[in-house]
């Protein structure tokens, strides 16, 4: 959904909440088929207006721009013309112009998603890698039914996580296999202090609102626990990724029977974890004509415009990401 239709809803959501009747409305959206069956009972099978109402905004608000403005000619069908005026000056334009975006991915959808849940931005220099990522959405393809473990690992700068959160910008991987979202989070070199606080602000990342919210876990087992009812029970079906990966210890507070993506060094890291585990290997270096492309993107120029002496660079860096950027 567009930035600007999702954030006119969530303005307006206290009014929609408190005053739409949701049955009429959803009967409007499963005609125009942007509204699932099992959706609409999850929305029936609450007690009062208010919490269908809340429901069906946030279902909502996970679905694409088709989804507003069915739901604005819903209001309007149903007699709510004073709720939809205030969405009127918000709804998306549906032009051939975003199909673009879908060929290679990257749909409004799926840039709220990454968003979301703190996915890093491609870098400034980047060059794509299509093969390893697609042996890694490959990977995470076996994950889309049952919980288990995908180890991307590799020499340190050699791409793993800008890798990893690539793998991630593609609608068909994000709605089909992890429907209920992605969850990112940097954990580096930890000790158990270190480790415990990354875990309290997950879990307050993920409590947001919800009914679950109460006071920060006080050790790591407590946070275990608190994590584990959070996927269970309010994002199921979605992909925790832990990036940078030391130590095979801190994997044992994640071992939660959820689906879960690491970067990591070490390719034993995931050893000791319960449940099915997976591999993508990150080479070092990079061919010649990648490396060359690096060098491109940074001053702003195309490959055949390098001077002679960029071939020396990127044989004198041996094509390694690392030494590329810091040169």
């Amino acid at each position: 959904m567009d930035e600007k239709a999702r954030s006119c809803l969530l303005q307006n959501r206290y009014t929609l909440e408190r005053d739409i009747k949701t049955s009429y409305i959803m009967d409007h959206m499963i005609s125009d088929e942007v509204l699932k069956p099992h959706e609409e009972q999850k929305v029936r099978a609450l007690a009062t207006q208010r919490e269908r109402g809340a429901t069906l905004i946030d279902i909502i608000l996970k679905k694409d721009n088709y989804a507003f403005i069915s739901f604005y000619n819903a209001l309007l069908h149903e007699g709510y013309k004073d709720l939809a005026a205030v969405l009127q000056d918000c709804i998306p334009l549906i032009s051939p112009e975003p199909e673009k975006g879908i060929l290679d991915g990257v749909t409004p959808y799926v840039k709220t998603v990454l968003c979301e849940g703190g996915v890093p931005q491609r870098p400034v220099v980047f060059v794509s890698r299509p093969e390893l990522v697609d042996e890694i959405r490959l990977k995470l393809m076996k994950l889309k039914e049952n919980s288990g473990w995908l180890v991307v690992h590799g020499m340190a700068g050699c791409g793993k996580t800008v890798l990893a959160a690539e793998a991630l910008r593609d609608h068909v991987t994000l709605m089909d296999s992890f429907p209920g979202g992605v969850h990112w989070l940097s954990v580096g070199k930890q000790d158990k202090a270190g480790l415990l606080l990354k875990l309290q602000n997950l879990c307050i990342r993920l409590e947001n609102d919800s009914q679950l919210s109460q006071r920060p876990p006080i050790n790591i087992e407590e946070a275990r626990d608190r994590l584990r009812l959070l996927m269970v029970r309010k994002y199921p079906r979605s992909l925790l990724i832990l990036d940078d990966v030391w130590d095979s210890w801190a994997l044992k507070a994640f071992d939660i029977q959820c689906r879960v993506l690491i970067t990591s060094r070490n390719r034993t890291v995931a050893e000791s974890v319960t449940g099915k585990r997976y591999s993508v290997h990150v080479e070092e270096g990079l061919s010649h004509g990648k490396g060359l492309e690096v060098l491109a993107r940074f001053v702003n120029k195309k490959t055949k415009e390098l001077p002679e002496q960029a071939h020396n660079i990127v044989n004198e860096c041996k094509v390694s990401f690392r030494f590329l950027l810091i040169m």
